[in-house]
């Protein structure tokens, strides 16, 4: 019996450390590389590790303790990075279409996702990661729907490829449209998926802070999703337990001056937690597994992003 103890907490600081390693690295390279998401990279590292060590290398039960742990310490510290006070630096209408896209963005990839057959999670997952602010708004989002940890993955893989192409064809837009500073802003803001992203795209046209402002304003709205998502799905409401200090927090950290420095000081933990979290998901993954990623996960979210792209380019010419 206490060599089972032993053996298990054994387990759990050898994926506790590999996992820290990884979550490191992915964090590290993420500062070099603005366009490249700390989540993504650690779920990429992740799987590599396990491809290249064998998984029967690996304790199962330890990633799913580490797992069980990081995530809601993930989803806790995410309070200091709900930046409210974005909320005063747009204007009322900009702040209702930004709302109007996101839940556009939304119905887009879920309906279709229904039309093509995609399973529910895996399809919320996809656009609710698309719509508020990608990689994180899935890991917070996958427990509280049930997803399973390939679902988890495809996802992230899918809306960071659709992020990508968008940050390289606004520029481009932009420079076609003649489009002017802030609604260029609003265009990279509003429609990109990871903040590295918008970072990169909206810094082309010198308007970064009004960008990630916008950008703010749907990272904010996870708490809202959180709640929203799973009703959708089960039928009836559901108020994790997290929500209610999620929320206390992030008002705090977003309104009192004071706790700021704190904010920034554990904004970076939280992105380290799910990291970690997105380490043990690829350590637990086989690659083989994630062969039900069809190309129609990608056409989904492609056309999510088309349309709404679309439509926020219509709405600045009008």
């Amino acid at each position: 019996m206490q060599e089972d103890v032993d053996r298990s907490i054994r387990n759990l600081l050898l994926i506790s450390v590999v996992a820290m390693f990884l979550a490191i690295l992915a964090y590290v390279t993420s500062i070099r590389f603005e366009f490249i998401d700390p989540l993504f990279l650690s779920l990429l590292l992740g799987m590599s590790t396990r491809a290249l060590v064998g998984g029967e290398r690996l304790s199962y039960g330890a990633i799913t303790t580490l797992v069980r742990f990081t995530i809601p310490a993930g989803i806790i510290l995410y309070s200091a990075k709900i930046p409210l006070y974005t909320f005063g630096m747009a204007s009322v209408n900009r702040i209702i279409e930004i709302i109007w896209v996101m839940t556009l963005y939304f119905l887009v990839i879920f309906t279709l996702g229904m039309k093509l057959g995609m399973g529910r999670r895996l399809t919320a997952l996809i656009a609710t990661g698309s719509a508020v602010c990608g990689a994180s708004a899935i890991a917070i989002l996958s427990p509280l729907i049930r997803a399973k940890k390939e679902e988890a993955s495809i996802a992230i893989m899918t809306i960071t490829a659709v992020g990508l192409t968008g940050a390289m064809i606004a520029p481009i837009l932009k420079d076609v449209l003649g489009m002017s500073p802030e609604s260029y802003a609003f265009l990279a803001g509003a429609t990109l998926h990871q903040t590295g992203l918008v970072k990169i795209a909206s810094s082309y046209g010198g308007v970064e802070e009004t960008a990630l402002a916008f950008k703010g304003i749907r990272i904010s709205m996870i708490a809202a999703a959180a709640v929203a998502v799973p009703w959708l799905l089960r039928g009836r409401p559901s108020f994790p337990l997290f929500i209610p200090p999620f929320l206390v927090l992030s008002v705090l950290f977003s309104f009192v001056e004071p706790l700021k420095p704190v904010a920034m000081l554990l904004s970076p933990f939280a992105t380290f937690a799910f990291s970690m979290a997105l380490a043990c998901i690829g350590l637990s993954i086989h690659m083989g597994s994630l062969e039900t990623a069809r190309l129609r996960y990608l056409h989904a979210a492609y056309a999510g992003w088309a349309v709404v792209t679309l439509l926020v380019l219509l709405g600045e010419a009008v």
